[in-house]
């Protein structure tokens, strides 16, 4: 039994639907069961929605405190970007059930060795890609609980981001208001670092599409070299009547597999478009502002701890996008020598013409964009940080 495409992302699905964040799919569930978990994610859309709220009230409060504003405004940009992406998964549910359909269905299946060996392998680079950021996210939302308790305990200031109508400053208030906002920002982190691998995981899933759909066009002739031609006159393959009819039908097979990456990798541009250019443009404000809080830390502080690694958590976010935005393009940009390396001599002209007419078809690069015009790409990576460290420099300033 071959490898099933959809187990390189069962993890992440399993790890949305356990925290609410998009509905059970990667397993049949009865309607009961169903029906609860509909009632859960209502829950955690209210939770994660008045935490927003929060963060939003508390930012206006601290107008007046450029400290506390920028303490505030780091972690509201970030659960903002959270909220857009967990909207774009909830609101265009049909959009994704339908890709999901075309990753379970036959046009994405393992066909040969070579299929199955390039499916695993991105199987498991997704699988561990996850695990990494999870657990990148679960000590972030440890040492974001505990950093304002340990500052409690050594007496010096301690500020939990967030507005709350009532006074927070003694005990044991103060630390269940910590504890809520912790789980708070660990459900958000845990959520938002899934929704991130998955989407990654849509292009890497492209990818490795083209990288099959590129051995498939090498391979194209292999199954009817064997046939004997005769010695008296000169043959092409494809004037064979026991090659003609099989040739065509697989080369039609491969240019529908390839059009249905096409349309796989700008669907999922389309789903989660708004999304990316909030995850784009709030980047930069994050990065710029998150340094800019640990300009101003003691590096033997608890908070600067955590704060480095929201910062590294932030940097890789960002990373995964361009680094497998880039690998999709530079592989649809191998296709064409892939058709050329198909021993194009040993078809008719009549069949040239057809590779020749894909060749044109593939000449336009798969490369996913942010509002249809930035490129995720490692350019736009490094411009991004620019953009970040510009910004930096002028609140540095002031």
């Amino acid at each position: 039994m071959m490898f099933e495409t959809f187990e390189a992302f069962r993890p992440h699905f399993n790890a949305l639907a356990r925290v609410g964040y998009f509905k059970i799919v990667s397993k049949p569930v009865t309607d009961r069961k169903y029906k609860l978990h509909y009632y859960y994610r209502v829950l955690i859309w209210i939770f994660v929605v008045t935490y927003n709220v929060q963060l939003v009230i508390r930012s206006i409060q601290t107008l007046h405190c450029t400290e506390q504003l920028l303490g505030t405004l780091f972690i509201l940009l970030t659960t903002l970007n959270t909220l857009g992406k967990q909207m774009a998964f909830n609101l265009r549910v049909r959009r994704i059930d339908n890709i999901i359909d075309v990753i379970k269905g036959p046009a994405f299946a393992s066909y040969n060795s070579f299929h199955e060996e390039i499916a695993r392998s991105n199987a498991v680079s997704m699988t561990r890609l996850l695990k990494l950021y999870h657990t990148a996210a679960i000590i972030c939302g440890i040492l974001f609980t505990f950093f304002p308790l340990i500052n409690k305990f050594l007496g010096q200031e301690a500020l939990v981001p967030g507005y709350f109508p009532f006074d927070t400053s003694e005990a044991p208030i103060f630390h269940l208001v910590a504890l809520y906002m912790g789980v708070n920002i660990s459900l958000q982190a845990y959520g938002h670092v899934t929704m991130d691998c998955t989407i990654v995981g849509f292009f890497a899933q492209a990818k490795t599409q083209l990288q099959i759909f590129r051995y498939n066009m090498e391979h194209l002739l292999d199954e009817f070299q064997f046939e004997a031609i005769p010695e008296d006159r000169f043959y092409f393959i494809d004037e064979k009547e026991s090659c003609k009819r099989p040739l065509q039908k697989k080369f039609v097979s491969c240019m529908d597999h390839y059009d249905r990456v096409v349309w796989f990798a700008k669907e999922v541009e389309s789903i989660f478009g708004e999304a990316m250019i909030v995850q784009f443009f709030v980047m930069v404000w994050v990065i710029c502002m998150t340094t800019y809080k640990i300009v101003g830390l003691s590096l033997m502080s608890a908070e600067f701890v955590s704060i480095v690694l929201y910062l590294g958590c932030m940097l890789a976010q960002l990373f995964i996008y361009c680094y497998y935005g880039t690998h999709l393009k530079v592989e649809s940009e191998l296709v064409n020598d892939s058709i050329y390396q198909s021993d194009w001599q040993s078809l008719s002209p009549a069949f040239r013409r057809q590779l020749f007419v894909l060749m044109e078809r593939c000449k336009r690069t798969v490369e996913p964009r942010t509002a249809y015009i930035i490129p995720m790409s490692l350019d736009t990576y490094i411009s991004v940080l620019r953009s970040s460290y510009a910004l930096f420099t002028i609140l540095d300033r002031k």
